[in-house]
């Protein structure tokens, strides 16, 4: 990538740009996307959707499919992208493009919902760097289950007790005997899974 500056612009790969858009587009090394939450993000949404949504088909690969739905049908990817539609997205982005990405609901704050990696050491480090800060500003919760629930607990992420997570979920669940895990249905299979982080429970 070429950069060199011109008077009060900057020659980017033979585009010029302002100083403010050379600090708020691609050319960051690193840079962190609040796409629902900082209004001059939100562009991010449909510039980033095929790739957010490819990311997400692959991480979810392994366990079947996303949100209950067979890998590869249309009917996980129309979840995929409705859930695109309508969360806040937070995403780190290197060099122009996605490494990590994090989708949440606002229901009791903020619900982790998806998340996903472009498979490299450091796209799997910046996942971990939003799942600690979520939880050092105890800012989210969400369900896990498998790897996903094994990197909340090196992170000391808490658990959430089991009989509050249909209350905080608004679902039918099956509680285990540890008071943490429960089985629930997502399309048409149960998955066992339990509730880490913080919940704001009067939201």
């Amino acid at each position: 990538m070429e950069i060199y500056r011109v008077g009060l612009f900057y020659c980017i790969n033979n585009s010029m740009l302002s100083f403010k858009e050379y600090l708020e587009e691609e050319y960051l090394e690193e840079r962190v996307l609040s796409i629902g939450l900082n209004p001059s993000h939100e562009k991010h949404r449909e510039t980033h959707r095929g790739h957010i949504h490819d990311m997400i088909h692959h991480a979810y690969k392994s366990i079947g499919g996303y949100g209950g739905h067979a890998s590869g049908s249309k009917k996980e990817s129309d979840a995929i992208h409705d859930d695109i539609s309508h969360s806040v997205i937070k995403a780190v982005k290197r060099n122009g493009k996605l490494s990590s990405v994090n989708l949440y609901k606002k229901k009791h704050g903020r619900k982790s919902i998806a998340s996903a990696t472009d498979g490299t050491a450091q796209g799997k480090k910046d996942f971990m760097k939003t799942k600690l800060e979520d939880h050092e500003h105890k800012r989210a919760w969400g369900e896990v289950s498998g790897k996903v629930a094994s990197i909340h607990k090196k992170l000391g992420t808490p658990d959430i007790p089991s009989k509050k997570a249909g209350k905080l979920l608004g679902k039918k669940i099956k509680p285990h005997a540890d008071g943490v895990h429960y089985d629930r249905k997502l399309g048409d299979k149960m998955h066992t899974k339990k509730m880490v982080g913080h919940p704001k429970e009067s939201a």
